[in-house]
């Protein structure tokens, strides 16, 4: 019987290790938004900071949020195209391999999502990866006729969630997540007091507690729909590019070039509705004008950044900018986590507790200071080993 190993590094495509390694970045600034403690403002508050604090947040709003999250989805469907070609050529069941590879990385999402931080998306990315060999026979043009419905799927459900938006519905988890943490005896705390609690157990528990409604938060926005088209556009691009980068056969991606216009163009208009508003999605028709003008301009610069960063790879540019970020990329799953992890026991109160006490100024600092880190440890660990540690648990409990 034929068998599988995992990809070693001679394998490996470095250019999306590297698309990787850039995309941690903008990953880690979204993620500070929160850890420095953005939803713990009122949207009067977030208008009333300092122009500096405030011009950090606009930047962010503008050039990161959504666009990096969105690269990663599009890598993992570029992953998933890559495993199925290279079981293409043996007698193995790829399905197989894929639930199991989903399972394990769900159940690294769970432990993370619960015990680390809730903003975990490697438990979503697990979930509907597991949908992914339904269209691995589909046609280019079928595969691109669901990426449109399944693109166009969030700006129905916002416009259903603010036609319904009275519905018991839509609060039915968080009114759930609610009477736990009134049960639990936490009723009178606020979100900032048990993230920077002394006590483990109500940090912990608010963990959990805010987890809980992420599923429905998720419905409420489409991000089901637009995680899985974002896939799907993986599967669509490592389909028509990888053989052109095999070749090194790139030409210049002028489609690329209008998909980043069109996205910094629409993106720029979601920063300035929350620079004014304070609002991220109000539930208004301005929160209609946010969700399209979102929508369409974190995909369209998220494929954008990715078509030009692998056009940039291929001609050499700044090769040893590009090989630095492959040394973050090839250990992206241990980076993401040791990231969470960091920014925890930097902003919770499980270590300093500084949330809401650094300005957001200071994010890029801590977003530079946290990356450089990684770095070091990443290349002195694989200096030694060929994968990362929870890339090497994962893929032994995935490969038989």
């Amino acid at each position: 019987m034929s068998t599988l190993k995992p990809t070693i590094g001679s394998e490996r495509l470095q250019v999306l290790d590297a698309l990787r390694g850039f995309a941690l970045f903008g990953i880690l600034a979204a993620n500070l938004y929160s850890f420095i403690g953005y939803n713990t403002y009122s949207p009067q508050e977030i208008v009333a900071l300092p122009i500096l604090d405030r011009a950090v947040l606009f930047f962010i709003d503008w050039f990161v949020e959504g666009k990096f999250y969105g690269i990663f989805s599009i890598l993992f469907g570029v992953g998933f195209a890559l495993q199925a070609e290279r079981f293409s050529s043996t007698a193995l069941s790829f399905s197989s391999f894929w639930y199991r590879r989903m399972i394990v990385l769900c159940c690294i999402g769970l432990l993370h999502m619960y015990c680390i931080w809730n903003g975990d998306i490697l438990t979503l990315y697990s979930l509907l990866g597991m949908l992914l060999p339904l269209y691995l026979r589909l046609s280019n043009k079928a595969i691109l006729r669901w990426i449109i419905v399944l693109l166009i799927i969030p700006l129905l459900m916002y416009a259903l969630y603010f036609l319904t938006a009275e519905a018991s519905f839509w609060g039915s988890m968080r009114r759930f997540s609610m009477g736990l943490k009134a049960q639990w005896g936490f009723a009178d705390l606020s979100l900032l007091e048990m993230r920077t609690s002394k006590s483990p157990i109500e940090v912990f528990s608010i963990n959990v507690i805010h987890a809980i409604p992420r599923a429905m938060s998720y419905l409420m926005s489409g991000r089901y729909f637009h995680v899985l088209g974002l896939f799907l556009i993986g599967m669509l691009l490592a389909r028509h590019w990888l053989p052109k980068i095999r070749n090194n056969d790139i030409p210049v991606p002028k489609s690329a070039i209008w998909l980043g216009v069109i996205g910094l163009v629409f993106s720029f208009a979601y920063a300035v509705t929350k620079f004014t508003t304070g609002w991220g999605f109000a539930l208004n028709e301005i929160g209609i004008i946010q969700v399209i003008v979102y929508n369409v301009g974190s995909t369209s610069l998220a494929v954008g950044i990715s078509m030009l960063f692998v056009y940039l790879w291929a001609t050499g540019r700044a090769k040893s900018i590009f090989g630095n970020l492959a040394i973050l990329g090839r250990m992206a799953l241990t980076n993401y986590i040791f990231q969470n992890v960091t920014a925890v026991l930097l902003f919770f109160g499980y270590g300093f507790a500084l949330m809401r006490g650094v300005p957001f100024s200071y994010l890029p600092f801590f977003a530079f200071a946290i990356l450089l880190v990684q770095w070091v440890l990443s290349r002195a660990w694989l200096s030694r080993f060929k994968q990362g540690p929870l890339e090497t648990i994962w893929k032994k409990l995935t490969y038989k």
